[in-house]
């Protein structure tokens, strides 16, 4: 082979490698058997690496890089490529997706997260709240619902001074209008809150409790609210820049296995979940009530500003039409509750 030739063809072999590979490096919060990571994030992984031919690969790191409220930073910044964050757990920072936290919206999870997901990528996305990271995808978990250790729940006026631990600082504002009063922790010490007495109960899904095995009598009574006092939403995003050095094709195959696929995947582990933690929690002996008549109206009444307040931030956010926003949001989800039922 000639010189020229030679360096030439040595030059598009450095260019253009045949095996180019792309590691991604996931920091991961989750238990290993807890039903995204183990149902949803590693089967992903899985075909991710199967459709792009073991050019996107995947490391689970041993360890959480920073702490779970600032995975978004830490993917942003490149400490890690890859991770779940909750957009909730830092307040006042990305306000236009508190749309989807809204209380009374659903409390069906393959309703709700795959709606969520359309919001953002309909509405949101433009906006670049989530500067610096790529969003595989936006999803929600189950809907949140009141527990009690001592206390049972049949009126509104039951909720008056009750101390109940919240996760997500949206949530404060929902609890002080029902009449309780919020303290924010995280999940992993509620047992600890409820049985010292700190908190009289905590907010929670369906399934939390089975999950974190308290359905042993720490918390006795369950207020079940039609619609849900919240939904919890997160995300799963790669650092921008390697999401970059990905080649196209790969990040359109990628893409089409992502988004509402995975939302819709979520929804449907939580919906399982959720239902196997409320039989536990009746099989307990478990005093469940649900929100009905003029109970759930005066919860309806007690919650009515949540809509206001989200549209004057999302104004001042520079939306234009939030009330169209949420207006859209509200019908995708009637529509998408509808063919549940008719599917059920």
């Amino acid at each position: 082979m000639k010189p020229m030739v030679l360096a030439a063809a040595l030059w598009l072999a450095a260019a253009f490698p045949a095996t180019a590979e792309t590691l991604i490096r996931y920091s991961n919060w989750l238990p290993v058997k807890h039903q995204m990571h183990a149902e949803v994030f590693v089967p992903w992984m899985a075909e991710v690496e199967k459709i792009t031919q073991g050019r996107v690969k995947f490391e689970i790191l041993p360890k959480l890089v920073g702490t779970v409220p600032t995975q978004f930073d830490v993917v942003r910044d490149g400490l890690a490529d890859m991770a779940v964050f909750v957009p909730g757990f830092s307040p006042g920072r990305f306000e236009l997706i508190e749309v989807t936290e809204l209380p009374l919206l659903a409390d069906e999870p393959t309703v709700i997260s795959p709606a969520a997901n359309a919001l953002y990528t309909k509405h949101l996305a433009k906006y670049d709240e989530f500067k610096g990271v790529h969003m595989v995808s936006l999803f929600s978990t189950a809907a949140g619902h009141i527990y009690t250790a001592k206390k049972p729940m049949r009126s509104i006026g039951d909720l008056k001074g009750l101390k109940l631990r919240t996760s997500l600082a949206s949530n404060g504002p929902a609890m002080i209008a029902l009449g309780a009063v919020p303290i924010q922790k995280g999940t992993n010490e509620i047992y600890e809150l409820v049985t010292s007495g700190v908190v009289d109960g905590t907010l929670w899904t369906k399934e939390g409790p089975a999950g974190f095995s308290m359905v042993n009598g720490t918390l006795n009574h369950m207020l079940l609210v039609p619609g849900g006092l919240y939904n919890s939403i997160l995300a799963l995003a790669i650092n921008q820049d390697k999401w970059n050095t990905i080649a196209p094709n790969d990040r359109d195959a990628i893409t089409k296995i992502s988004g509402d696929v995975m939302a819709k995947a979520i929804g449907e582990s939580y919906s399982r979940a959720d239902e196997r933690g409320l039989q536990m929690m009746k099989a307990a002996g478990a005093n469940v009530v649900t929100a009905d008549g003029e109970f759930l109206a005066a919860i309806r009444r007690a919650l009515s500003p949540a809509e206001a307040t989200w549209i004057a931030k999302a104004k001042k956010k520079g939306m234009a039409n939030p009330e169209a926003v949420l207006a859209d949001f509200k019908a995708d989800i009637a529509a998408r509750q509808r063919a549940f039922e008719r599917a059920r």
